[in-house]
């Protein structure tokens, strides 16, 4: 493995760990009144208001449904998104990391809470021992549709984790194992409380047991919905977190043999570079494993080959992703998620919205901004700040009149459909805080699309960016 490939021996000079608790210690109901919006290290004054109110939103959306010292999840989407009070882990480790970027101790307190419920899940699934978080589970109460099971929160009434299984989020992704692994070994590099970085270990070592015995090798995609089948393909961007961790993982362990697990995951990541197109391929395909995905480029692998390996060789990545995914949508410049979104219509998958091909995907601007502040060309600097006021623009003008938490359901509040008698109107987010996931619906081409929804893992790789603040180091 090449020297370049490794993290940055400098990868926690900003943050100073806070006083070592005993770690059962319960963690302090964060105070309201300490508020969580003082930012540092911000790449532009400007963003001072936008990143105040972003952090707002965070905390609104995490006491939406438990206020206190109790660990809890974020709900990832307002309540009218249709999933309810869904808690993606992806979504929830990205809340930690983007406290992080700004470790008050009210933010370091909030961040804990997601890690307490992280940890929680981690030891209380109703199947597995061995490390794994699932896809998503439930931040508050909801019924299902069509009369189907009813969630109180995180915590089912048999004391077992809340995964939500009737939307098919019983699996757990390569991708989501390394970033909530992630979000665990940077919480033990602030708090330095031991039980972060052996639940983040044992992520890690969930993850080391899915090598992929296929051509190009890595990791592969882990297990579908059912929790016991194995994907067969594997990705550029799981590969680039499985190298982050693992290297993250070296650095606090010590451990030689995570600088080896690391090794075979940028191994596959360097396979997948297009030395011609000067990019990165998705990974490989489902159908044939021992072949690359050259179908539908997306954006994430080309911002976090950046951020992730840290290697210059494929600095142009970057570019690619700025040149070929670029998009205007209205007020609003910055990227879409992949080739194929650039050009589809039709209907969204799942939905009855059209697909616009000229939206703007707001959270794969924050990585393209990111990435070129890490990187630092000529010119990168004044593009990545061109990219956050773009991102402030959609924060001031869209997702107005979203809602979140418990409803005036009599059942608990729980969110159900107004279709089926019930209603998901909770309390209205704060103006100009949260920021969508994208300008407009779109589909990525990979099954999925994106709604104009405000969206914690946007905001929060909108802290991160706008905070100069790499998540992999």
């Amino acid at each position: 493995m090449p020297t370049n490939l490794t993290a940055s021996s400098a990868s926690f000079t900003r943050r100073r760990p806070l006083p070592r608790p005993p770690a059962d210690a319960p963690v302090p109901a964060p105070d309201p009144a300490a508020g969580t919006c003082a930012p540092r290290h911000l790449v532009d004054r400007s963003l001072a208001e936008p990143v105040g109110r972003a952090y707002h939103y965070l905390d609104v959306v995490q006491d939406a449904y438990v206020k206190g010292g109790e660990p809890r999840l974020l709900q990832s989407y307002n309540n009218e998104s249709e999933l309810l009070t869904t808690a993606f882990v992806y979504d929830n480790a990205l809340a930690i990391l983007a406290y992080l970027a700004n470790p008050t101790v009210a933010n370091v307190r909030r961040a804990r809470l997601i890690g307490d419920a992280l940890l929680w899940a981690q030891a209380n699934d109703e199947t597995y021992s061995d490390g794994r978080v699932r896809q998503a589970y439930a931040a508050g109460p909801m019924q299902f549709y069509g009369g189907g099971p009813m969630f109180p929160g995180l915590k089912r009434e048999d004391g077992k984790a809340a995964f939500l299984w009737p939307f098919g989020f019983g699996g757990s992704s390569t991708g989501d194992m390394a970033w909530v692994g992630l979000a665990l070994a940077q919480l033990y590099a602030d708090t330095r409380i031991r039980k972060y970085l052996d639940g983040a270990v044992a992520l890690g070592l969930w993850i080391a047991g899915r090598q992929s015995p296929y051509r190009y090798g890595g990791y592969h995609g882990g297990f579908q919905e059912d929790g016991r089948t194995p994907q067969r393909w594997a990705s550029t961007e799981h590969n680039i977190d499985a190298y982050a961790l693992f290297t993250l993982l070296a650095n606090l362990t010590r451990e030689r043999r995570w600088t080896t697990r690391a090794a075979l995951a940028a191994a596959f990541v360097r396979e997948m570079w297009n030395p011609a197109g000067r990019h990165f391929w998705t990974g490989t395909t489902s159908e044939d494993p021992n072949e690359i995905n050259v179908g539908n480029v997306p954006e994430d692998a080309q911002s976090w080959g950046f951020l992730g390996l840290g290697d210059h060789r494929f600095d142009e990545s970057v570019d690619w992703a700025v040149r070929h995914l670029g998009n205007t949508d209205g007020r609003v410049s910055g990227l879409t998620y992949s080739s194929q979104a650039k050009v589809l219509t039709g209907t969204v998958t799942g939905s009855a919205q059209a697909s616009n091909p000229g939206a703007v995907w707001l959270e794969g601007t924050g990585h393209a901004a990111l990435a070129l502040l890490k990187r630092g060309g000529p010119g990168d600097a004044a593009q990545a700040r061109q990219l956050l006021r773009a991102t402030v623009t959609a924060q001031e003008s869209l997702g107005a009149g979203q809602t979140v938490g418990l409803t005036a359901d009599p059942r608990g509040g729980l969110l159900a459909s107004p279709a089926e008698g019930g209603t998901w109107t909770g309390t209205p987010l704060p103006a100009a805080s949260g920021i969508v996931a994208a300008t407009g619906a779109f589909e990525t081409g990979f099954g999925f699309g994106y709604f104009g929804l405000q969206h914690v893992g946007t905001t929060a790789w909108f802290l991160m960016a706008g905070q100069n603040f790499n998540p992999y180091q």
